[in-house]
């Protein structure tokens, strides 16, 4: 069954951008799994069993250690991988790997990977440099906790879910936002019903669809777009659909338009 995967045309962009060598070294080693919703693919300070290359789907990772609720800080879609830890040294992760949205990812064992990157430095560079991308996500995840509000955050964390699905209805509840952003599922309905009222999304139960994702875009400013484009610059590839703006543009733009006539009503911490 290994043998009739065809890498060069995997909707993984971790596995599309490798080099041949690399792909040909980790084909045998590879097979595809459904990744289902509400389920773990790793557990902080547990031992990795599986890396999951994905490409379909979302697997947020969670920060849940120093807290009661759970916390989003990073997303992974076709552009990524699991098992982060490994890469840095055959180690335990320290967050948890949660499916928020059902897809489907090829996936090896933790030691076929170890073994592989040994034996390859080109693909223990590649992994690396996606590893940059992470910390860049991060990153960028920290300083808009702090600075943006709950309704910029929102739209933020859509743009990236829109990336990486690459559909304009996005599968979300009001659970997930509220573990997207570590706040109250009131300050997600009032969030979503601002954004309604630009004409940016439309929701309904279960489901958020994109309609303007150029205003969502210029609402969330320099919160969306600079890890996009580390990402790009790093991996020589795009995460998804290409931001409108350059992230120099988005800091230049007016800042009326960073500013929705609902924000100030939600505030940076509900």
């Amino acid at each position: 069954m290994n043998g009739a995967l065809n890498l060069s045309v995997t909707p993984s962009r971790m596995l599309a951008g490798m080099s041949v060598e690399d792909r040909l070294r980790l084909k045998p080693l590879l097979h595809r799994q459904e990744i289902l919703a509400r389920t773990y693919l790793e557990r902080a300070s547990c031992p990795i069993e599986q890396i999951y290359f994905i490409e379909s789907g979302i697997v947020s990772l969670l920060e849940a250690r120093d807290m009661r609720e759970p916390l989003e800080v990073g997303v992974i879609g076709c552009e990524g991988m699991t098992g982060g830890a490994t890469i840095l040294g055959n180690l335990n992760p320290d967050r948890d790997s949660y499916v928020q949205v059902s897809g489907q990812a090829l996936v090896l064992s933790r030691e076929d990977l170890h073994c592989a990157i040994m034996e390859s430095l080109t693909l223990g560079r590649y992994l690396l440099r996606y590893m940059q991308t992470q910390m860049a996500q991060l990153s960028l995840a920290v300083s808009a906790g702090i600075r943006a509000s709950v309704q910029q955050r929102l739209a933020r964390k859509l743009l990236m879910y829109h990336d990486r699905l690459r559909v304009d209805d996005l599968p979300l509840t009001h659970e997930t936002m509220s573990i997207m952003l570590g706040v109250r599922r009131a300050s997600i309905t009032l969030a979503i019903h601002n954004l309604e009222a630009e004409r940016w999304i439309k929701a309904q139960r279960g489901l958020v669809t994109i309609r303007d994702r150029v205003g969502l875009e210029a609402y969330c400013g320099s919160f969306y777009g600079i890890a996009e484009a580390q990402y790009a610059a790093i991996m020589e590839q795009p995460i998804g659909v290409l931001p409108s703006f350059t992230p120099g543009e988005l800091m230049g733009r007016p800042t009326h338009l960073l500013v929705s006539p609902g924000a100030d009503m939600i505030g940076r911490t509900q």
